[in-house]
């Protein structure tokens, strides 16, 4: 027996007596698909609908909150640049008709038709006669 400890040939491999070959080439991959690619189905998942409830336990719908009142225009909170651009989008005939109520109630403020219980005239407004002395003289074209 030899075990190829006493100087003689080692003892050859199963595998040394193989042919080589050589390593399997992958075909070459072309730059774009020649086929499309076939629809695939997909199932969906879906869960089922919880059962309805019987009408005696389902909750009534909540009433539509309603929406607040819109806010009153208050021309006396309006500031003088909102004042001039309300006036100027007035047609003529609005700002006439406005020029004469506002003289109207002025008018009706300064001299109150019924005179104080001791029979004297009440005293005009001097915020309101000073506005209507302006007024009258920018309408005059006269400078106050």
């Amino acid at each position: 027996m030899n075990t190829g400890t006493d100087g003689a040939a080692p003892q050859p491999l199963l595998f040394d007596s193989l042919p080589e070959t050589e390593p399997r080439r992958r075909p070459a991959r072309r730059a774009r698909a020649t086929t499309l690619a076939e629809p695939i189905a997909v199932d969906a998942v879906r869960e089922p609908a919880p059962p309805p409830l019987p009408p005696m336990l389902a909750a009534p719908p909540a009433p539509p909150i309603p929406r607040p009142p819109p806010a009153v225009l208050d021309p006396a909170a309006l500031t003088n640049p909102e004042l001039r651009a309300l006036v100027q989008g007035l047609t003529d005939q609005r700002l006439a008709w406005l020029v004469v109520e506002a003289a109207r109630e002025v008018k009706r403020r300064l001299v109150p038709d019924d005179p104080d219980d001791s029979g004297e005239a009440a005293e005009p407004n001097p915020v309101l006669l000073r506005a209507a002395r302006q007024t009258a003289g920018e309408l005059s074209g006269e400078d106050a």
